[in-house]
């Protein structure tokens, strides 16, 4: 524009070839100077149509309000911009306008199909973000299942996802009972006073959306209109829980249904497709969970009837012994230990003492127990070999039989009495120790030592030949053999724990010995992360 104020006539040619609309205004009167082609076929005329036209006529109201409104205010700025609805069409249009003198500058154009590009890229932009989190979140999930081990833990790991990452107000994980036939629940979460009785133990062929969800083989989602309609019989059940929206997803592994997910909801609402889709995700993998834990439950179920039916229930009383053992599990319940006690009468009349521990918890190290137990008895009967000698026969035979050696701790101890003795009313104590905790001796008073003769090493480390220690037992004494699950702790050393067991040992001096064994595993805490076996000997007076 010149500084006159005169449009300049190689801009009006000019503004005629831009794609965009072009229009000018006069400042004072608001009318219309000068249009190109683009702008008046923008609103479907022409120029002549437009040249001397008030704005009103030129621009609608919602679009020309967006500059009009403010550069015709006498501290408004010098330029303006604005996008927004075209009136009355399904089309957008960006405004920018500038007062120039005596004129005010506008170009327009349609930006309909930017704004639906950038929504579609807003829209992807939000569902990719959304595919991410939820990925992340299952990824959380997994790792969180991955660490489980119960079936207590996957209930437990699934109702915190429920309540993050579904505002559910309530979840169980539910397992299927074959052989009785019913859906059992494990609750973690808590209900409403009264509800949890009535959603444990369902039968598998009862009514509800959990059980024929199962019997479908497919989720379920039903608001309170479905489960009221499609469930009647069950109406208090929903009240009870205050239930409005119900998730149900069977958990299927190959091809067996092993369990259910159950989220509840207190407020109306209709999940979405990718809620949905993430909550099946969430079944999945608990499934996998769920299946591990019941195939370690099943697993550790059977190490421990093994290990159980191969510790000695009816122990030898012979002369004068009174021989007590107690067997404690570790608090751990799915792991299973090595320890073993046994007491065996051989044939020459003489007790002989063993107690060990096998390295690991699982069903190896129980079915190793096993075997050392048995040969340990067949060689001892076989022929009469001190400790030492019984010990190194012992890692022979089972490294011959394996081809691989098994790591134990074990202590073997012989009652032996010359006939001097027995008229002098004094026993020998005849043990060899291969790594194992050392034996502890409380006499009649309740005054205890530890019989801390230096231990060879360990079962299966292939060493020089074993040695043999000797005591003398007085009357009225007791022997203790322990596993080291009774004296050992993460926060301290094993000298320590002994040191404790044996300053204790003076309860094993009462009448009661098991009920001094009771006392001895209660101040020890009971079981922490292993097995402890205890094998009292009370050594009586003879005839």
């Amino acid at each position: 524009m010149s500084s006159a104020g005169a449009v300049d006539p190689l801009l009006l040619r000019a503004w005629q070839e831009v794609a965009e609309g072009i229009m000018v205004l006069d400042a004072a009167t608001w009318h219309v100077e000068h249009v190109n082609r683009a702008g008046a076929a923008f609103f479907g005329r022409t120029p002549e149509d437009l040249v001397g036209a008030p704005l009103p006529v030129a621009f609608p109201e919602e679009v020309r309000a967006a500059f009009h409104d403010q550069l015709a205010h006498p501290e408004a700025p010098d330029f303006v911009a604005g996008t927004g609805p075209l009136p009355g069409t399904d089309r957008s249009v960006a405004v920018r306008a500038r007062r120039m003198g005596e004129h005010v500058l506008c170009s327009f154009r349609d930006v309909t199909h930017e704004l639906r590009l950038q929504e579609e890229r807003d829209r992807l932009t939000d569902s990719l973000r959304g595919s991410l989190e939820r990925t992340s979140d299952l990824l959380r999930l997994s790792e969180a299942l991955t660490a489980t081990r119960t079936v207590a833990d996957v209930a437990e790991v699934v109702v915190a996802a429920a309540a993050q990452g579904f505002g559910a107000a309530y979840a169980a994980l539910s397992v299927v009972d074959h052989e009785r036939r019913l859906l059992r629940t494990p609750f973690t979460g808590e209900l409403a006073v009264g509800a949890e009785q009535e959603w444990q133990d369902l039968p598998l062929d009862g009514p509800g959306p959990g059980t024929l969800a199962m019997r479908q083989g497919s989720p379920r989602f039903d608001d309170a209109t479905s489960l009221r309609t499609n469930f009647p019989e069950l109406m208090h059940r929903w009240e009870v829980a205050n239930v409005r929206y119900l998730a149900t997803v069977p958990l299927v592994a190959a091809g067996v249904t092993v369990g259910l997910l159950t989220m509840v909801w207190h407020e109306d609402l209709e999940l979405s497709e990718n809620q949905r889709a993430m909550l099946v995700s969430l079944a999945s993998y608990s499934t996998q969970a769920l299946q591990r834990a019941l195939l370690l439950a099943e697993r550790t179920t059977a190490a421990r009837t093994l290990q159980q039916s191969m510790l000695t229930t009816d122990l030898p009383q012979r002369g004068g012994l009174e021989l007590v053992a107690r067997y404690v599990a570790a608090h751990a319940g799915d792991q299973v230990g090595g320890d073993w006690y046994d007491g065996i009468l051989l044939p020459d009349g003489t007790t002989l003492l063993v107690i060990g521990d096998v390295s690991g918890h699982d069903v190896t190290a129980a079915a190793e127990m096993g075997q050392l137990r048995i040969a340990l008895r067949a060689l001892a009967v076989d022929r009469d070999d001190p400790p030492a000698q019984l010990l190194d026969r012992l890692e022979s035979v089972v490294d011959n039989l394996r081809g691989e050696a098994i790591l134990a701790s074990c202590l073997v101890a012989r009652v032996e009495q010359t006939p001097p003795d027995r008229a002098a009313g004094v026993r020998t104590l005849r043990w060899a120790n291969a790594g194992h905790p050392p034996p502890i001796l409380v006499a009649a008073d309740g005054a205890a030592r530890v019989l801390d003769a230096e231990p060879d090493l360990l079962l299966g480390v292939r060493s020089a030949r074993r040695s043999d220690h000797v005591v003398e037992v007085p009357a009225g004494s007791t022997l203790l053999l322990y596993t080291d699950g009774l004296v050992e702790r993460r926060d301290d050393d094993l000298d320590s724990g002994i040191e404790r067991l044996r300053a204790r040992a003076s309860v094993l001096a009462g009448p009661d010995l098991g009920a001094g064994l009771e006392s001895l595993i209660a101040d020890a805490g009971g079981a922490g992360s292993d097995d402890v076996a205890l094998l009292a000997v009370r050594f009586h007076a003879q005839d």
